[in-house]
């Protein structure tokens, strides 16, 4: 009986030592394949940057009167996982702080909507605990940013499988375990 507990035990931290070593993919936001404006590279913008980003700037208008405005991004990840979305943003004001975000034919999501302004910083999705993770299979992926406001900067995104990751500064971009 002793052993099965120990045995129970060991199974559960090796989990979780697991689960911490989570891979994490990261890239710039300007490496999108295909960008549509209102969305645009900004290449001289806000300081604090990690370099050049993306902007719908402020003015340039947000549905339902302007559909328009993407920027698309093909991700390969390594192995199959539930992944948690983070986003390296600067928001405008509190009507200039979201995207709706679509990854392959999943139903579209809110991204965003924190009440941080004119400061770079991360942002996560799922917000919430009752929310699930992104669930995504090993091979590419396509994950797409559409304008659902205007006023908004994306400089970095990163997808974690470690739920326990925080990214605090700006990353460095590619794929580590």
């Amino acid at each position: 009986m002793k052993r099965l507990h120990i045995l129970t035990i060991a199974c559960c931290l090796g989990g979780l030592a697991a689960q911490a070593r989570g891979v994490k993919i990261c890239f710039e936001a300007e490496a999108a394949t295909t960008v549509e404006a209102p969305m645009t590279v900004v290449s001289n913008g806000i300081a604090g940057a990690s370099g050049p980003y993306l902007e719908i700037p402020e003015g340039a208008g947000n549905p339902p009167k302007v559909e328009a405005g993407k920027a698309v991004f093909t991700v390969d990840v390594p192995e199959d996982g539930t992944f948690t979305l983070w986003c390296r943003v600067w928001w405008e004001g509190e009507c200039s702080n979201s995207f709706t975000v679509k990854i392959d034919d999943q139903p579209a999501f809110l991204f965003g909507e924190d009440a941080t302004y004119k400061a770079w910083h991360w942002v996560k999705y799922p917000v919430a605990r009752t929310t699930p993770p992104l669930k995504l299979t090993k091979g590419p992926h396509t994950l797409a940013f559409h304008n659902r406001e205007d006023g908004v900067r994306l400089d970095q995104v990163l997808l974690s499988a470690d739920r326990r990751f925080v990214p605090v500064e700006i990353e460095t971009p590619g794929i580590r375990p």
